[in-house]
């Protein structure tokens, strides 16, 4: 059963320590995710569900190996991010230091990266255990999260169909459950965007927008993913899993972030 349901962005810049330093929008972006996981606690979620875009529709253990080597190479666990597994772990316990993901773009998008012979990266650790971006994004919110939490990946071309049955699966859970989706917008909206302009991403963004201020379910259902695509929309299907298991009662929205820092679009929306 979902409580409450928000959306938080899952750019590689978002991770903790990924900058080398302080980034005001960083900070500020982070600021709002974070305020959308004390909201979905707030309406009584006994587990929180992250769903993000993944290379196959999947779940994936608590210490999954993250993508912060590959993004950010030196990168070190910054001081204060104690995140906790659900088994009461450490941060510092769960992710290994030399662990690395899939190479992303600013916005998320995938980029070709250096596997190295044998399906494995650098680190020695199989392709197809480590974490995507943006579960490992999600997963950095929880540190201290005092219920429960599971990550979910959802193949980025994953059919409507084949979204709706994994929304309506997670409605189905009798737990009260918060529903965390980190998902992007266009990474096409200027000519220094990570996929440079598309005239079109503006428009199909602001249906977007206007669907997650809505609460509409039924308007993420009715995205395209052919025009997602194009326009490197990275959250189409995670957004689609989110209308499934939500479109069964109405919704309070509240926007608390809206902006497109890195010529992507970033949205932090609850539905309460």
């Amino acid at each position: 059963m979902i409580v409450a349901a928000a959306t938080v962005p899952g750019a590689p810049l978002l991770l903790p320590g990924v900058t080398g330093g302080p980034v005001r929008e960083v900070a500020k972006t982070r600021e709002a995710m974070a305020a959308a996981v004390t909201a979905l606690l707030d309406q009584g979620a006994e587990e929180i569900v992250v769903v993000g875009g993944a290379p196959a529709t999947r779940p994936f253990p608590p210490d999954a190996p993250g993508p912060e080597q590959r993004v950010a190479p030196g990168w070190r666990r910054p001081h204060h991010d104690r995140r906790s597994a659900p088994d009461g772990r450490r941060g510092d316990e769960v992710l290994p230091e030399g662990a690395s993901s899939e190479v992303s773009g600013p916005g998320g998008e995938r980029v070709p990266g250096s596997a190295g012979a044998g399906g494995r990266d650098g680190a020695g650790v199989a392709v197809e255990d480590l974490l995507p971006v943006s579960l490992a994004v999600g997963r950095s919110l929880l540190g201290g999260c005092p219920v429960p939490w599971t990550l979910r990946g959802v193949g980025r071309d994953e059919p409507r169909d084949r979204c709706l049955e994994l929304g309506r699966e997670l409605r189905e859970g009798g737990r009260p459950a918060g529903l965390l989706v980190v998902a992007d917008g266009s990474a096409r909206r200027s000519e220094k965007a990570p996929g440079h302009l598309d005239p079109s991403a503006i428009g199909l963004d602001a249906r977007i927008g206007a669907a997650l201020a809505a609460a509409d379910a039924g308007a993420l259902l009715r995205l395209d993913p052919a025009a997602c695509e194009r326009a490197l929309v990275a959250g189409r299907a995670a957004w689609q899993v989110m209308a499934a298991a939500c479109e069964d009662r109405p919704w309070q929205a509240q926007v608390l972030y809206e902006e497109d820092p890195f010529g992507v679009a970033y949205w932090v929306v609850t539905w309460t």
